[in-house]
């Protein structure tokens, strides 16, 4: 949960502070104070960047936050593809799961129990599972015998 709070605060400080360089770059330009042909661009490209990390980080983070508070997870079930290079997500039949990178013990191939908030696919909880068998649906459950 620490995780969570401080990775969507480092991100609401990331879209701050390129939303406050769009509007001083911006300001700058109606002031005609741009002494640089590429400064007027400034602004363009502060803002797509705002835009990037609010749609793709910032955005998602806030929407789980009602679900981290009440803890209302979705559950998937899956063999892990790859793990990222930080080691801070890893990846279950093409979609992407977050997590501390301090506390992931996965190996590719590891056959997973995840629970994850809805929007962002940040992980709150993993269980290695073993002998499992596909169901109808696609899912992974454990063998009863």
């Amino acid at each position: 949960m620490r995780y969570f709070i401080v990775n969507l605060a480092v991100h609401l400080m990331i879209t701050v502070i390129f939303s406050v360089l769009t509007c001083v770059f911006a300001g700058r330009n109606r002031r005609k104070k741009t002494k640089h042909v590429l400064s007027y661009f400034f602004p363009i490209a502060f803002a797509l960047v705002a835009i990037i990390d609010i749609s793709l980080y910032t955005a998602p983070r806030l929407m789980d936050v009602n679900s981290m508070i009440n803890n209302n997870f979705f559950y998937t079930t899956g063999s892990v593809d790859s793990i990222g290079v930080m080691r801070n997500y890893f990846v279950i039949d093409g979609k992407y799961y977050y997590l501390n990178p301090i506390h992931n013990t996965l190996k590719v191939n590891d056959v997973v129990r995840v629970a994850h908030t809805p929007y962002s696919s940040f992980t709150v909880d993993i269980t290695k599972t073993t002998d499992n068998v596909p169901h109808e649906d696609g899912d992974l459950t454990e063998a009863t015998d």
